[in-house]
């Protein structure tokens, strides 16, 4: 585990490094925006990686004009069949997250065939490292390969 994968912080330690609540945070994981690692007593415990996906998502909101829905659709254009080397082109097209763009695929209450044994929070689509700035050159740019640091 690298260290930013490393999971070090309480969610009440992470609403301060953020100037949030803890509902707020509470509010994105219950609406899909963020998953959330629990400790064997069900404390929730947060990675530097989550704490810059929750700074991208209140960057989205505070400076893009988002709302919780517009960032879900967004995240839900990811195209998951591109990162992830095990799907193919019939899969995909016959994948519930590709035929329905409301919610990112770890968000949707039934998960794709293809991933429904899989672990959401280390997927490589979930660990994107989203540029807040530039979220159109991973629709755009078919040859945009972002550095997955997944271990």
């Amino acid at each position: 585990m690298t260290n930013q994968n490393k999971l070090i912080y309480p969610i009440g330690v992470v609403a301060k490094i953020l100037d949030i609540s803890v509902h707020t945070i509470r509010l994105y994981e219950r609406e899909g925006l963020l998953l959330v690692c629990k400790t064997e007593t069900g404390r929730r415990i947060f990675s530097e990686k989550d704490i810059e996906r929750l700074r991208c998502i209140r960057k989205m909101i505070l400076e893009k004009g988002l709302n919780i829905q517009g960032i879900k659709k967004i995240l839900s254009f990811i195209p998951c069949w591109r990162l992830n080397p095990n799907c193919s082109a019939k899969d995909y097209k016959e994948c519930v997250a590709y035929q329905q763009a409301q919610a990112p695929c770890w968000a949707l209450p039934e998960k794709p065939s293809l991933c429904e044994k899989a672990d959401c929070y280390t997927c490589p689509v979930y660990n994107l490292p989203i540029d807040c700035n530039n979220i159109k050159q991973l629709f755009h740019d078919e040859n945009y390969q972002p550095e997955l640091n997944i271990k």
